[in-house]
């Protein structure tokens, strides 16, 4: 595809041809009633990029899977992974945005249910640059010359996540349910400046909660709800205090119909 624009220094148009060929293969399975799979390929191929991070080369699998081998209890997966590269000399750019899934709701009766969730994923990405730290290395060049600072701008950022809820309802006009939930990421980067710190990419962010309704009488119900809120940073602090808090959130409350 002809790509026309204006931004050579002179102003004047030009045409920057990018020939492309690409397919999706989509497949549907149910090996039983209970069970049932979804599925996607995707790959693309071009000649050239327009910018750097554009990819030449492209690969998306997806996949889906869901199976309920009881009336009360669902089981389900999915797998998602994107995959992109420009693989030319100076450019050397690769990124991938990978992740996995899996769940599982359990509810054998009015009584008592349970959730229970898993998830991982990654986001990387490493393409060559070149820098100058200002104040560090002198004034920032206006061109990659030969006394230029090369780098790969690399960034990884694996995350994982997981979650447990339980639904409890004793009697009839008692329901309350209480769950756990906690995301935590291990991931690095390329520092090209000295003061610098991993943050938010060495982190993990915890989330307990419980809360409870109490139904007097039909169209009156008294309710109460506690949230806790806790973040923390694990890598080295740098010159400024790790970024670290946490906080309570109780919620009382009352619902009324007339």
């Amino acid at each position: 595809m002809p790509l026309s624009t204006d931004a050579l220094p002179t102003g004047a148009n030009y045409t920057f041809p990018i020939h492309s060929n690409g397919g999706t293969l989509n497949v549907t399975l149910q090996p039983t009633h209970q069970w049932r799979i979804n599925g996607s390929v995707e790959a693309s191929y071009a000649d050239a990029a327009y910018t750097q991070l554009s990819p030449r080369q492209l690969q998306h699998y997806r996949l889906q899977a869901r199976y309920k081998p009881k009336k009360w209890a669902t089981l389900s997966g999915t797998f998602n992974d994107l995959e992109r590269r420009d693989n030319v000399f100076f450019v050397n750019h690769l990124d991938h945005s990978r992740s996995l899934s899996f769940g599982a709701t359990l509810m054998p009766n009015e009584l008592y249910g349970l959730d229970l969730s898993y998830g991982y994923s990654d986001v990387f990405s490493q393409t060559t640059i070149c820098y100058n730290a200002p104040g560090t290395f002198g004034p920032a060049p206006a061109t990659c010359g030969a006394n230029i600072f090369l780098g790969t701008g690399y960034y990884d950022a694996p995350t994982q996540y997981g979650s447990i809820g339980v639904t409890l309802a004793p009697v009839t006009k008692l329901r309350a349910s209480v769950g756990y939930r906690v995301s935590a990421v291990n991931g690095t980067t390329e520092f090209l400046n000295p003061l610098q710190v991993a943050g938010s990419l060495q982190s993990k962010y915890q989330t307990p909660y419980a809360n409870v309704a109490w139904t007097i009488h039909l169209g009156l119900a008294l309710k109460a709800g506690w949230d806790h809120y806790g973040y923390g940073e694990d890598g080295p602090v740098g010159p400024t205090l790790p970024r670290n808090f946490h906080a309570d959130i109780l919620t009382l409350g009352m619902h009324y119909e007339f």
